[in-house]
């Protein structure tokens, strides 16, 4: 499709119409939307095709040339192409960044348009666009478990994976989502290195001989030859390349792990940045659980119990999971009691299960003996985090128990969360 100065792929014109949510196009469009046509080419294919000489718009081609051509001179130009390439949504979103402020220049004839100026709104443009990218690509990553309905805002819609442009929406106009996915991108790298450190058990049974270069493991024949000098260079050759003769070791590791039920307080005492913590480390348990093969159910309660959902490992949890509006007052008991009878009476789906309680809230702690008796029976372990009270309030129900006075994810509060 003739535009300036390139011929662009019709397809990739729709393409990047689509992914920003613009009119389709026209022959008659304006010079400033044929040009982002061939910014999003040259960012989304990386080889766009000149147009012939005489084809070429006489009017624009000069300040389209002048523009192209320092975009070409720039690594920053090149460095966001390779972010780009092949993503419709990333290019939209970089040429939406790009055009911001390359607006000034736009259409002014080369020996008005300062070509320092120039360079310098390009890099900056090419900046902005990377940091945009990264940020939609965390956002995306934290929010990868929650099943957004397929109509934007109508939660009765068909679940489907969110497109990156319909996320980025979303996090624009909902300040809420943007700093659960924020804190939720964070809480779940801090889970994935608590796992990462876990003792690992089991293998502790010598199973074969293989090549390696684990010292702890080595064969007694291999370590005698750092006792000889002949041999010292040729056995240190072979730990750098890993060739070193080592025992394997195996052992029988448990098949599985049991679920994990989040009891997530949303009393009054929890709007604001206490209901976007819990949400985020709601999220970080979901992914922990989904990486291992866990089912995952969420309880959301106040005075009442206000939302349940179970989510099977590959499923999503649904996005109403993270829209329980703060309300009402506090009553663990209850929420407490729901978690243990869905084990009770669904044993082959949630035995050995582990319960996390976040609340920010006292409650009548009376039924809390007879409830701790039965996870006990039932084999459960309750850990409970609190916000902002006195371990006194949360300890009748909890086996663990970690209370933070402000927002700040410490290291014992993570290796008890997320060390499970």
């Amino acid at each position: 499709m003739k535009r300036i100065i390139y011929d662009v792929p019709k397809w990739h014109v729709l393409m990047h119409r689509t992914s920003r949510g613009l009119p389709l196009a026209e022959t008659s469009d304006d010079a400033r939307v044929r040009f982002e046509d061939e910014l999003f080419e040259r960012l989304y294919s990386g080889e766009p095709d000149l147009l012939p000489e005489k084809q070429r718009s006489a009017e624009l081609r000069e300040w389209a040339e002048k523009i192209h051509g320092v975009c070409d001179q720039l690594p920053e130009f090149q460095r966001l192409t390779s972010y780009c390439r092949g993503d419709a949504d990333v290019a939209g979103m970089a040429v939406e960044e790009l055009m911001d402020l390359l607006e000034p220049h736009l259409q002014k004839p080369p020996d008005e348009a300062s070509a320092p100026l120039l360079r310098r709104a390009i890099n900056a443009g090419c900046s902005k666009a990377v940091a945009a990218i990264d940020a939609q690509s965390e956002a995306v990553d934290a929010l990868e478990q929650v099943g957004f309905s397929s109509k934007l805002g109508n939660a009765t819609g068909s679940r489907n994976p969110i497109s990156s442009r319909a996320l980025a929406k979303r996090l624009k106009d909902d300040p809420r989502l943007r700093d659960i996915a924020k804190l939720a991108g964070r809480f779940k790298r801090i889970a994935a290195n608590k796992q990462r450190s876990k003792v690992k058990h089991g293998a502790d049974e010598i199973a074969d001989v293989e090549m390696g270069a684990d010292i702890g493991r080595l064969l007694p024949s291999e370590l005698c030859r750092l006792n000889q000098p002949a041999q010292r260079l040729s056995f240190l050759r072979d730990l750098t390349e890993r060739q070193c003769m080592q025992y394997r070791l195996s052992g029988k590791e448990p098949l599985g792990k049991g679920p994990l039920v989040l009891l997530l307080d949303k009393s009054g005492s929890m709007d604001g940045a206490k209901d976007v913590w819990g949400t985020a480390i709601a999220l970080a348990l979901l992914d922990i659980a989904q990486k291992q093969r866990r089912i995952f159910h969420l309880i959301c309660f106040e005075s009442v119990l206000r939302y349940e959902a179970t989510v099977l490992p590959g499923d999503p949890l649904p996005e109403e999971g993270l829209f329980v509006k703060p309300s009402g007052g506090t009553e663990i008991g209850d929420a407490m009691k729901r978690a243990l009878d869905l084990i009770e009476t669904t044993p082959a789906q949630l035995k050995k299960a582990d319960v996390v309680l976040i609340t920010d809230g006292w409650s009548e702690p009376s039924s809390a003996p007879a409830l701790r008796a039965l996870a006990k029976e039932l084999g459960v372990t309750v850990l409970g985090f609190g916000i902002g009270v006195g371990e006194e309030i949360i300890q009748p129900w909890c086996d663990q128990l970690r209370v933070v006075q402000k927002l700040e994810m410490d290291d014992a509060a993570a290796t008890m969360l997320f060390g499970l």
